[in-house]
């Protein structure tokens, strides 16, 4: 299958010129098995448009998601793709796994979601920023397999990785996307220990959880009104997450500060079975989560998640994320596997 020069405005998305050719040619896959392979057109910025109608940003324009999902459609067919090659059940086929390896290869020759729109455009930058997280996640699920994360791979993840980073230095955003940008550095420092992504985990570290209230809440994710809850767990994954890279790192974090994570743990598993407290404080009915809110914290939450988690919550969601890097429990496995 030949992936020719291509260019398609609608969804941003430019094909660089023979990528799978050259895959054959650098022995990641066999020709008889690049003929089965699917081809991805690396898409090189995203467009997007604000999902959100009021200012607490809690209510959502089912159109603009529609829009949006149309235009994310190619990097979700190739994370989702590359994904299921990589768990597959923790025994992945190995034809399956060389054309996914070569597919995400051929994403880091190309500089894949390194460029920028026209005009800044803030939804699609935060939308790299979680895809960022997954492509760090599947490099780790690559190399415990056996492929080669070398210099191509780092070298990409690295210029999207600093991206991410200095648009947080720079910026004043310190809500659940400035968590999950540390749990990126974090990941990307498992693959290469990267002096400037572990500097910048650790502040990331610091701040989220000096964020946690005594009573479990954070003071941002509860201005987000109907959306409280369900931001409430989207910190919490993203701070299990940055605290299992940091464990596989050899951070030693001190008992106060895991406590902290609790608090927040147990505060949300308070409320997934009575929202009343959340709705007295933020003057609205919280909306009910779905499985997606649940895959981070099933898949990297052992020993955190209580009894109400299991009563109340989704304790047998869907663990496939699409954005994050795949099964979360197989994710966080491989996190143990990298420790240094």
């Amino acid at each position: 299958m030949h992936m020719g020069f291509c260019f398609h405005k609608r969804a941003v998305v430019v094909c660089c010129v023979s990528l799978l050719v050259a895959s054959i040619n650098l022995g990641w896959v066999g020709r008889a098995e690049a003929d089965r392979c699917p081809s991805f057109a690396p898409v090189m910025y995203l467009e997007l448009v604000g999902i959100y109608t009021d200012p607490a940003q809690s209510v959502v324009d089912p159109q603009a998601e529609q829009k949006n999902a149309e235009v994310t459609r190619s990097v979700d067919d190739f994370m989702r793709y590359v994904e299921k090659a990589v768990d597959a059940g923790g025994k992945p086929n190995e034809a399956v796994l060389a054309c996914a390896y070569g597919a995400y290869k051929s994403w880091a020759l190309a500089g894949a979601l390194t460029g920028e729109p026209p005009k800044y455009n803030r939804d699609g930058a935060a939308k790299r920023a979680q895809y960022i997280v997954g492509l760090n996640v599947l490099a780790l699920k690559f190399k415990a397999a056996g492929s080669p994360v070398d210099g191509p791979i780092l070298s990409w993840l690295r210029a999207l990785n600093y991206k991410n980073m200095d648009a947080y230095l720079r910026g004043t955003n310190r809500g659940n996307l400035y968590a999950w940008s540390g749990a990126a550095a974090a990941a990307f420092g498992l693959l290469d220990h990267d002096r400037k992504a572990l500097d910048y985990q650790d502040q990331v570290w610091r701040h989220t959880i000096a964020e946690i209230r005594d009573d479990g809440t954070i003071d941002g994710e509860m201005a987000r009104g109907r959306r409280a809850l369900i931001y409430h767990m989207f910190s919490l994954s993203a701070t299990l997450m940055l605290q299992e890279a940091r464990r596989a790192l050899g951070y030693h974090d001190e008992p106060a500060e895991i406590a902290r994570v609790k608090l927040l743990a147990d505060q949300i598993g308070r409320s997934l079975c009575d929202s009343r407290r959340l709705e007295e404080r933020t003057h609205a009915s919280q909306e009910i989560p779905g499985d997606w809110a649940y895959r981070i914290p099933i898949g990297f939450g052992d020993g955190i998640l209580d009894a109400d988690w299991v009563r109340c919550g989704r304790p047998n969601a869907d663990l496939a994320d699409p954005t994050l890097g795949g099964n979360a429990r197989e994710s966080a496995a491989v996190f143990k596997k990298s420790m240094r």
